[in-house]
């Protein structure tokens, strides 16, 4: 815009100047003479004075319009440029712009790089510490053991020895698991309370039944005599003791000796008269709390019963297991002694033969014999270590883990399943008191059981030795 003022400003003076200079040059412009005024006037010049003057303003006149078109086609250039310029202004303003927008984000991009750079920065200087820990492990490990032919050889021995160590105690445990799971004197002080004669509870179901026959029963029947109420009550009494039926799922036969008696009566009181149908209801009445109070025993006995024989199982399948890990530790330690030799052995004849703690540690001082150096009369360990014979592998002390976490669990649910099951004799005992005669024989039988009990615990504790099994099970080296 200034050179377009500019250029206008000069335009106008200039064109001033020719107007002016043009206005002078027709003031001043006389008639050309004719050739006889010229004559006249006698000079042999044929222009007047004046003619050099006009002459020199045209050609001012000339040079100020070629200056003045030269001036406008410089003026056209120079706004054409300046176009150009503006153009070329706005499109680098844009492109500051657009590099201001770039520099934000790249300056964003810039930050959120540092912050991640920084947190890589931190993770790796925490990785590299742990790394280091690792690497001094692993270091110590290898100087220790692992590239010592003798401290790992030392390693594999020890191994074998506490592993065969490991499996006598628990043999011994598993022997006394199954032991456990038969009966024992606790057991059979309980069930000797299902014998019709036994009066431990202050009552006997012989006496108190013969009793309630003779009083609701055999009392009221016409045309029997005293000899045949005599011989009557004694076949009650013989069906008492030795039951006519007998189911094959309880294991309190009492139950179903009272209702053999129960059907004998009402078949006697069906073939006599004398018996009403309300005598009739009284007797079985009087029958009930005892079938109750012995059904009870009955269920209680049958879980039990359920319960031992699941951990039977469970624990015959332990046992078949630990025998193939034992067979095949055997049969690696002895290399000529194959699977098939050891195919039809028990786990406590194998045992018994060629893994306890001191055929083993024979053994392996047979082995060692082989490789001693002769120069220098000691074992040859970078040798001997390659013997698979004398070898220990990491799966191995996987598989005592696994054997042993079993016998664990099996221990625990047939110490809960007994616990479980004394709590609910003394309950029906306590629920007995309704029928006894004499409720303080039945506190001496509590308490008595209770001790009985708490031998038991004692005892399994003893046999199946949970502890000191975890115990061997920590001296095996676990690499």
């Amino acid at each position: 815009m200034n050179m377009v003022k500019i250029f206008l400003f000069v335009a106008l003076i200039l064109c001033g100047t020719i107007a002016q200079a043009q206005q002078d040059s027709t003031k001043k412009q006389a008639p050309l003479p004719t050739k006889g005024d010229s004559i006249k006037a006698g000079g042999g010049n044929p222009f007047p004075p004046d003619v050099k003057k006009i002459t020199s303003d045209q050609a001012r006149i000339k040079v100020l319009s070629d200056s003045l078109a030269l001036l406008y086609q410089r003026f056209l250039n120079i706004q054409k440029t300046s176009q150009q310029n503006a153009q070329r202004l706005n499109s680098v303003n844009a492109n500051i712009k657009k590099s201001k927008e770039g520099l934000a984000q790249t300056q964003q991009m810039s930050k959120e790089l540092r912050d991640s750079l920084n947190s890589i920065y931190k993770r790796h200087n925490t990785l590299r510490q742990e790394v280091n820990v690792g690497v001094k492990a692993i270091k110590d490990i290898k100087i220790k053991d692992l590239l010592d032919a003798k401290n790992r050889y030392t390693t594999n021995v020890r191994s074998i020895k506490t592993t065969a160590n490991f499996i006598y105690a628990f043999n011994n445990g598993l022997n006394g698991l199954e032991a456990s799971l038969a009966f024992t004197d606790y057991a059979n002080a309980i069930n000797i309370l299902n014998n019709p004669q036994n009066n431990e509870l202050g009552f006997s179901l012989e006496t108190e039944i013969v009793g309630l026959i003779n009083q609701q029963v055999v009392g009221k029947l016409r045309r029997f005599r005293r000899r045949k109420k005599s011989r009557f009550l004694g076949v009650v009494s013989t069906i008492l003791r030795n039951p006519i039926t007998q189911s094959l799922v309880s294991s309190v036969p009492a139950v179903n000796s009272i209702y053999s008696v129960a059907n004998l009566v009402n078949n006697t009181v069906v073939n006599h008269k004398g018996v009403s149908a309300g005598d009739l209801k009284n007797f079985h009445e009087g029958l009930r709390k005892y079938v109750e109070h012995y059904d009870n025993l009955s269920a209680l006995n049958k879980v039990l019963a359920v319960t031992n024989e699941n951990l039977k199982v469970k624990t015959e399948a332990l046992r078949k297991l630990t025998n193939e890990f034992v067979k095949e530790m055997v049969a690696t330690l002895y290399n000529a002694q194959s699977m098939t030799t050891l195919k039809d052995k028990s786990l406590n004849d194998i045992i018994d033969q060629y893994y306890t703690y001191s055929q083993v540690m024979r053994h392996i001082e047979k082995i060692e014999k082989s490789y001693v150096s002769s120069n220098s009369n000691q074992i040859s360990y970078h040798i001997i270590v390659r013997d698979d014979r004398v070898g220990y592998s990491v799966l191995a002390r996987n598989k005592i883990e696994f054997i042993t976490g079993e016998i664990e669990q099996i221990s625990s649910e047939y110490v809960t399943a007994l616990e479980e099951y004394h709590k609910n004799i003394v309950i029906i005992l306590t629920n007995a008191y309704k029928l006894s005669k004499n409720p303080a024989k039945i506190q001496t039988k509590i308490k008595k059981l209770n001790q009985q009990f708490e031998q038991v615990k004692k005892d399994y504790q003893k046999k199946v030795n949970i502890k000191n099994i975890r115990n061997r099970l920590n001296e095996i080296p676990r690499y």
